[in-house]
């Protein structure tokens, strides 16, 4: 007989633990060692809630300031990749589709009303995190914009679905005149003669190919399904995070057998082997996107011998 599971269906399929991958985690904990107090290494939702929660102690509009605390280096390859693009338009449409490949957090969606696109937020977070992705986000999009524009660009109307905050007259600079808030959802909007405004650093070969390396990715996030993407996300967590790379750590956090989730996983053609490297895999393209050394990819993909590492990409680049 098969072996059944061993607890209830519906606790057999808990939420996966979200988290963004991005250097974000990295420049809030900059800040607070500025401030004395001691940072932590893990990015997950409740880890950013509680480094936002502390910065926001020493700066109630840490939100909007945070980005200025980011060097060049510190920009998300998505941020950098905007800028090849010819105008704002064709920017703001790169930054909705790639924006999953950031964060489990957060979606993009495009609304178009009249003659003008509206760029709305969506992420899914406590109402504490929210306010103060949402600020960040806001600013690091419309900094990027000024650098490839070389101009300061003003969105035509911004509206926030958080109440009025104490600091909002900050909000001009970066919002200008037409701010609403408690409206619900987070957009910014910018009318057709923005969006056809030039971007200075414009490459149409380099946007081809950073594209091309960019849907790649995206292919690689949609191809799991069922058990097979549950143990893979489990496997980009425990990356993250420096926990066990097991079958049997996997089939605890799943509340599984390890015999039940390896017959699972067999049932749908792979292994937890195959998982595991294709994941890793995935991770290192994105690290060396990051400009990381071998060694700084080798230490996070679970290495501490750098030539087990290099001996071990070779078997990944064959699947």
């Amino acid at each position: 007989m098969r072996e059944t599971d061993r607890i209830t269906r519906e606790a057999a399929n808990p939420s996966p633990e979200r988290f963004h991958r991005g250097p974000l985690g990295r420049v809030l904990e900059r800040y607070l060692q500025t401030h004395s107090l001691k940072a932590r290494s893990n990015y997950s939702m409740l880890a950013l809630e509680q480094l936002w929660a502390k910065a926001a102690s020493h700066d109630p509009a840490i939100g909007l300031h945070l980005f200025s605390h980011f060097s060049r280096q510190d920009w998300h390859v998505l941020a950098q990749s905007c800028l090849y693009s010819a105008t704002l338009a064709e920017a703001i449409r790169f930054w909705a589709r790639y924006a999953r490949l950031a964060s489990d957090m957060d979606t993009l969606a495009l609304v178009e009303e009249g003659d003008c696109l509206g760029v709305e937020l969506r992420i899914d977070a406590p109402a504490s995190l929210v306010r103060y992705m949402v600020e960040h986000y806001s600013v690091m999009s419309l900094s990027v914009m000024r650098v490839g524009m070389g101009a300061a660009v003003v969105p035509q109307r911004a509206c926030f679905a958080h109440r009025r905050p104490a600091y909002y007259p900050e909000y001009r600079e970066w919002f200008g005149e037409d701010i609403q808030f408690d409206c619900g959802y987070n957009r910014l909007y910018f009318n057709r003669g923005q969006l056809e405004m030039p971007l200075l650093s414009q490459h149409a070969g380099m946007m081809e190919v950073v594209s091309q390396e960019l849907e790649r990715r995206l292919a690689q996030q949609s191809q799991f399904s069922g058990w097979s993407a549950r143990v893979a996300q489990g496997i980009r967590q425990g990356l993250i995070t420096g926990r066990s790379l097991t079958l049997e750590a996997q089939a605890q956090e799943l509340h599984q057998s390890a015999r039940t989730l390896r017959r699972r996983l067999e049932d749908e053609g792979t292994s937890f082997r195959v998982l595991l490297d294709r994941v890793r895999a995935e991770l290192e393209q994105y690290l060396e996107m990051q400009g990381d050394s071998r060694a700084q990819i080798a230490a996070q993909l679970g290495y501490s011998d750098l030539a087990a590492y290099v001996h071990a990409r070779k078997r990944w680049r064959s699947l």
